[in-house]
């Protein structure tokens, strides 16, 4: 264990000179504080300016009774070797400083936040005037696990108090001036607001960026922080950790086409303290090799890239997949609507029977009292229509549509027809937003249907239709904070330039009833007893 502050031994050490000045040169070095316990302090922090894993095993109390790290007795092998990294790249780099780029990829649980704690403490507090910024994937992801996790270490630093930790920034203690360039903040991104990474410059000394969950951080905030990373002779160390949950943006290509910067992957299974006898459940329920054990446990990308969710192979399987009457005949047929407004999207219709998608219809222009009839037509039998344009849903079980934004018009139609017994068959509103039935996997209910809609691919068939299967193809996806698969919204499909998967949706939406528990019913209005009027001539 490291000497405390205080201990003879460590006085008398001497000073590190060069343009990358250590905190023991700093302007604290007054010869009221010569000698002192503060003044052994600051020498012992000079010694570990290039050596991050030294300044940690000195910096807390490993191993010491009473304290929170009793049990502890060091960082975890994949941290030891990330420390080592940099240390060896800082001494080589010397007085001409060095430019430090790290992307570590890894399951869930390894330490990614201890480590980026770790590293905001050695930077600041063994190198005067140190800047830095530090973000994260989420506001909520910055505030309750990032920084949560530096005040925990922040609490058994050994100089803490020399340095305040306020909600957003770390900074030197009891020097107005200085702590305005001697810090590092918590900065939210924003593709809209780059400033704080922009700014991002501390000639002749040492700044630090990191950027925590880096799977969902824009590339506009990579591309401004890398323009910003300049500075000449200056110690530049710029660290990004995240889960590997998407095939797409800047985090994916640094992982895998590392040029410049050092990648590396870490294992949940080979970190001490992960859940070994979760991930033994996770490998019997989806297989070692699917993408949700890659993801969560061994660190890696999901072999699904953009456009995947659901492969090519299943779409053209099921749009050539011919099956007998007597495969769906027995199943309930099940009315489905996506609503659209006006534009470029569509309202689709859909009727769907077990394995067997009937027909689909495409609507544009149509308001929400429009569909509604639309619907009741088909429900009746469409019986006012030429054949060639009869869509006939007649017995079908149950209408599911979306009742949200642009169906809440629709929603209201169809309500009123039931309470007028215009239409009996039993309503389904979906909201697309709601939580999964089953929630330890999805994320909402959207990705749920999604979800049922790739596995009954398979085996069922939908109509030969190009504009069908593109947008089965269409959707990219993820996972969020709870590693729940997430789709991507139509409101960022359309951002990027892609148009909304009407029919891809409305084949989606067929599913939900399939995800309800209650049995589904058709609410019948009570009979009013009519009133005997007696008229009487007085």
């Amino acid at each position: 264990m490291a000497n405390l502050p205080g201990n003879p031994d460590l006085r008398g050490r001497p000073k590190v000179h060069g343009p990358n000045i250590p905190v023991r040169a700093a302007d604290a070095m007054a010869a009221a504080i010569q000698g002192t316990a503060i003044d052994d302090l600051l020498t012992e922090l000079a010694k570990y300016h290039d050596d991050p894993l030294g300044f940690v095993m000195w910096a807390f109390p490993w191993g010491e009774p009473n304290t929170t790290l009793a049990q502890e007795l060091g960082p975890e092998p994949w941290q030891v070797a990330q420390m080592q990294r940099i240390s060896a790249k800082l001494k080589a780099g010397g007085d001409l400083g060095c430019m430090i780029e790290e992307d570590i990829s890894s399951g869930h649980g390894i330490g990614k936040s201890a480590m980026v704690a770790w590293l905001i403490l050695w930077a600041i507090s063994t190198h005067e005037d140190t800047r830095g910024v530090v973000t994260a994937n989420t506001d909520t992801q910055l505030r309750t696990k990032t920084w949560a996790e530096l005040s925990k270490w922040y609490q058994l630093f050994i100089a803490k108090h020399m340095f305040h930790l306020a909600a957003t920034a770390i900074y030197i203690k009891d020097d107005k001036i200085r702590e305005k360039s001697w810090r590092i903040d918590a900065v939210p991104w924003s593709e809209n607001n780059t400033e704080a990474f922009a700014g991002l410059h501390n000639q002749g000394k040492r700044l630090i960026v990191i950027f925590d969950e880096a799977s969902t951080i824009a590339d506009s905030v990579w591309e401004v922080a890398r323009g910003a990373l300049t500075d000449a002779r200056t110690q530049i160390i710029w660290c990004r950790y995240g889960n590997p949950t998407r095939t797409s943006g800047e985090f994916h290509r640094m992982c895998t086409q590392p040029k410049r910067n050092e990648y590396h992957r870490v294992d949940a299974r080979e970190v001490s303290f992960t859940n070994k006898q979760l991930h033994k459940e996770w490998a019997e329920d989806y297989g070692e090799d699917s993408d949700f054990y890659r993801v969560r446990v061994k660190g890696m990308f999901p072999r699904a890239g953009y456009a995947n969710f659901i492969s090519p192979e299943l779409t053209t399987g099921a749009r050539r997949r011919r099956l007998s009457e007597s495969t769906y005949k027995p199943f309930q047929k099940i009315l489905s609507v996506d609503p659209a407004r006006f534009g470029d999207d569509f309202t689709v219709i859909t009727l769907r029977q077990g394995l067997h998608v009937h027909w689909q219809v495409s609507m544009s222009g149509y308001d929400g009292h429009q569909v509604a009839a639309r619907v009741h037509e088909m429900l009746r039998g469409d019986l006012g229509r030429p054949v060639s344009e009869r869509h006939d849903a007649l017995g079908a079980a149950c209408v599911a549509y979306d009742a949200n934004g642009n169906g809440a018009d629709l929603d209201t139609a169809l309500n009123n027809m039931r309470k007028s017994n215009i239409i009996t068959t039993p309503l389904i509103p979906v909201m697309w937003g709601q939580p999964a039935k089953d929630d330890k996997h999805y994320f909402n209910q959207r990705s749920e249907c999604w979800g049922k809609m790739r596995d009954w691919l398979e085996n069922g068939s939908i109509p030969d239709d190009d504009d069908l299967c593109n947008q089965l193809t269409s959707l990219d996806y993820g996972y969020d904070a709870l590693f729940r698969i997430q789709l991507q919204s139509k409101k960022d499909i359309k951002k990027n330039g892609g148009k909304s998967p009407d029919k891809a949706d409305s084949l989606a939406l067929s599913f939900v009833p399939e995800l309800i528990d209650r049995k589904i019913v058709s609410a019948k209005a009570k009979p009013v007893a009519r009133r005997k009027m007696v008229w009487t001539r007085n």
